[in-house]
């Protein structure tokens, strides 16, 4: 009878202990984030991605690339595709325009200021990726971020 009750005992922490484990797995995936840009320069960045479009690797270029600038997939994949043809660089791309503190400022220093002039240029797209390289926010929050600066 002895066994009986240690042999329960014994399954019922098993199954404690596996549905802790799940718990705080399930935890950890509801609770995750985007990691931050890598603090790779948006230079090594452009070697790396060069070297991997070299060993025709587009698909790990495309995933630094969206690691190192949070851009979406489709833009991501679309800056690539310029750079593998030759139509662009990586390190002009706004979407890196946080990572250089060198970066030539218009206006005012400041985030809504620089923002406001580049659409009042006409370059709506670029305050876009201005925003999103230096906030994190998603697309649609950088667009209702310029729509609330501009309006």
């Amino acid at each position: 009878m002895e066994i009986g009750l240690m042999a329960i005992v014994l399954i019922l922490g098993v199954v404690a202990a596996a549905v802790a484990v799940s718990l705080v797995t399930l935890g950890r995936r509801r609770g995750e984030q985007k990691p931050p840009p890598s603090l790779h320069s948006p230079a090594d960045t452009e070697q790396e991605v060069l070297r991997l479009l070299q060993q025709g690797k587009t698909i790990h270029a495309i995933k630094i690339v969206r690691e190192r600038s949070r851009l979406g997939l489709k833009e991501a994949k679309d800056l690539v595709e310029d750079v593998a043809a030759g139509r662009g660089r990586l390190t002009d791309h706004p979407a890196f325009a946080g990572m250089r503190p060198s970066l030539p400022r218009r206006g005012t220093g400041d985030l809504a200021g620089r923002v406001r002039n580049l659409v009042a240029e006409g370059h709506r797209q670029q305050a876009i990726y201005l925003v999103r390289g230096e906030t994190g926010m998603a697309e649609d929050e950088a667009e209702r971020f310029i729509t609330s600066l501009t309006t």
